[in-house]
């Protein structure tokens, strides 16, 4: 779900005011120790991490309503019907049908 989100504020970047969206900064570290149960875990590490905004709010109506308008898009790479329609559509982005 956290990809989906990132993607619509991102997307939206022009109207993040609409979203109400909200950042803070932190230091993050992300673990890779070789240990399945914790690898790719975020840690917030002010010695070590890295410098990342990180979203805390977003109006949840207002999400989910672009998000409901971008599911209709009949252009989303998500509802083609094949990769064979897919590498078509990229190789005439200009054509619509």
């Amino acid at each position: 779900m956290g990809e989906i989100l990132g993607a619509v504020v991102l997307a939206n970047n022009g109207h993040s005011s609409l979203l109400d969206a909200k950042f803070e900064s932190k230091f993050v570290k992300v673990l890779a120790e070789g240990i399945e149960s914790t690898d790719g875990k975020m840690v917030v590490d002010e010695k070590y991490g890295k410098l990342v905004r990180i979203l805390r709010h977003v109006d949840a109506k207002t999400y989910h309503e672009i998000y409901a308008k971008r599911l209709g898009d009949p252009n989303q790479s998500a509802k083609v019907g094949s990769f064979k329609e897919q590498k078509r559509k990229w190789s005439h982005p200009h054509d619509r049908s």
